[in-house]
């Protein structure tokens, strides 16, 4: 090949290369936000000031010796730009600049968001439908729900409930694990399970024309799940696998501390997530089978379907398919009564070598039909459910202290919990438990301004559009209604019941169930030696513990 072919095929593919690359924008590319913020480089001063020749570059024909080969692998340079401006008028930046001067038109119409409410029916095995029709597209995601999960592990056997529902569609008596999966793939459907603290559930998303046969697999892992010895085994070192990953997440640690402080350790909500090593390492293929027979039955779930579906067909569908599953009676369950919060204390986990510490404050609220639910929903996102709430402006905008930190309300069928949480950086730890403390009194109070209650409100409702926008999310929501024991209009009356709280309405649920002198602080990170400088604060006595007691300390995730 002659020079000028080399040069133009090593350009050619040089612009290729050059157009896959400008195609992704930095963040796309996995640089941090700030990378994709960066100004623009400016191109390097040219070399020397050479017209442009017009059968070099790209545009050359490939395999054909130029009439002049001494000046062939001599490198083209773009003119400068004073050149380049003089050699061509300039156009308009924006042609149509006249068009975005203008302020957009108005809609013909306001957009009107109105949530679903699903329509009830029953199976022959006593089984609860829920059914959202959505035409829009040929979708379908289905969501079987039971309501027990890992409320139902027995004591000695923490993590049970979340082994079942890893291993139900592991292979089935007639179809083993690599036949279910190819199946499932030919279909070009999702199918998975998982465990939470009061339910386990099935999800399936698929075409409506794969439906039938979608819905026979996922029938076929809810009623016969085998259990094989070598499914087991494989999954169960998966288990410990993440078990031991959790060593070195100090986020994980601080989320199990809590739970075991709110519940209790002889509480299954108590124990941490995933089980232990030893449980995990003990459970058997038969306690796998015998928990799956006593609480994976028809008459203890709810099927949520959102989709493109008619109720009365998929009615007879899912009886067709789940007609060999039958209701039976259900193991009373009977919880441990929970620990009291009498007084505050700091539970310091020691984590050493991370360069954040995470920090919680955490209580006990009511379940999710009490009244008093909208309005701490409401409360709850004036102090930390938005960027611009007091935790976040304080920790994170006004002292530098964390990237973020923000509380939740999570509330249950049994019972309510408060979470305010984030990660500190290490060295400002102290300082930030102290500003957490202002913040939470102040919460405690229920003040709140005009615009903090609005902008509250507002972010609520308009969120609904968001967390109801696919099949998916729907028909996990609408099993939620079941599972919570909520009325099934609750997402259709949700923004006027929103709307109608006030600022007395905040006070009084905060004043009502904000307790800070009572509600301990979870701290996991390089803290002994704050220990001294956290009994200063004054807001109870300190514990500190390793935070991977008899073992190497594993490497941090901050």
């Amino acid at each position: 090949m002659n020079r000028i072919a080399s040069l133009g095929l090593v350009l050619l593919l040089a612009a290729c290369t050059g157009s896959r690359q400008e195609a992704k924008t930095p963040a796309e590319q996995g640089a941090p936000p700030a990378a994709s913020a960066q100004p623009p480089v400016a191109p390097p001063a040219p070399a020397a000031e050479v017209p442009p020749r017009p059968d070099a570059g790209v545009g050359a024909e490939l395999g054909k010796d130029s009439p002049e080969k001494a000046d062939a692998a001599a490198p083209v340079v773009p003119p400068p730009a004073s050149q380049m401006a003089q050699a061509a008028p300039a156009a308009p930046l924006m042609p149509d600049a006249p068009f975005r001067a203008q302020p957009p038109a108005p809609l013909p119409e306001q957009p009107r968001f109105n949530p679903p409410v699903p329509v009830q029916r029953k199976l022959k095995n006593g089984a609860r439908v829920l059914i959202v029709e959505n035409h829009a597209l040929p979708l379908v995601a289905v969501e079987l729900r039971f309501l027990h999960g890992v409320d139902a592990d027995p004591r000695e056997k923490p993590g049970l409930a979340e082994f079942v529902a890893d291993m139900v569609d592991e292979g089935t008596r007639s179809r083993p694990a690599e036949k279910l999966a190819e199946e499932v793939e030919d279909l070009a459907a999702h199918l998975g399970a998982g465990a939470s603290l009061e339910t386990s559930s099935v999800h399936l998303n698929c075409l409506t024309e794969t439906l039938p046969k979608a819905l026979e697999l996922m029938a076929d892992v809810v009623q016969n799940p085998a259990f094989r010895v070598e499914d087991v085994e494989r999954v169960r070192v998966l288990k410990l696998t993440a078990l031991e990953q959790k060593k070195a997440n100090p986020g994980a640690l601080a989320a199990d501390r809590a739970a075991q402080i709110l519940y209790g350790k002889d509480h299954p909500w108590g124990q941490p997530a995933g089980g232990t090593p030893e449980s995990v390492g003990s459970i058997s293929p038969a306690d796998l089978a015998a928990f799956h027979a006593r609480y994976w039955v028809p008459n203890d779930a709810v099927i949520s379907m959102s989709g493109d579906v008619k109720p009365e067909e998929i009615v007879a569908l899912l009886d067709a398919k789940f007609a060999s599953w039958k209701s039976k009676a259900l193991p009373k369950t009977p919880l441990p009564p929970l620990p009291k919060l009498s007084r505050r204390e700091i539970v310091a986990l020691e984590k050493p070598g991370t360069t954040q510490a995470q920090v919680w404050v955490v209580g006990r609220l009511f379940k999710a039909t009490d009244p008093d639910a909208i309005p701490m929903r409401v409360a709850n996102m004036t102090l930390g459910g938005l960027f611009t709430s007091r935790l976040n402006m304080n920790l994170r905008e006004k002292h530098g202290y964390s990237y973020g930190v923000g509380s939740s309300v999570t509330l249950m069928r049994r019972i309510g919990t408060f979470s305010a949480r984030g990660g500190i950086v290490a060295q400002h730890t102290v300082e930030a438990v102290g500003e957490y403390e202002k913040e939470l009194q102040r919460f405690s109070s229920g003040e709140v301004t005009e615009a903090e209650l609005a902008a509250a409100k507002e972010a609520l409702v308009r969120g609904l559009p968001s967390a109801l926008e696919t099949n998916d999310s729907v028909s996990a929501a609408m099993a939620s209604l079941v599972s919570l024991g909520l009325p099934l209009d609750y997402y259709r009356t949700f923004a006027s019941r929103v709307g109608k709280v006030s600022r007395a309405d905040v006070r009084r649920v905060a004043r009502k169930w904000v307790v800070p002198s009572r509600w301990p602080v979870v701290i996991v990170g390089p803290v002994a030696q704050s220990k001294n400088a956290l009994e200063e604060l004054n807001l109870g006595p300190v514990f500190i513990a390793p935070a991977v007691p008899g073992g190497k300390p594993a490497a941090a995730v901050p």
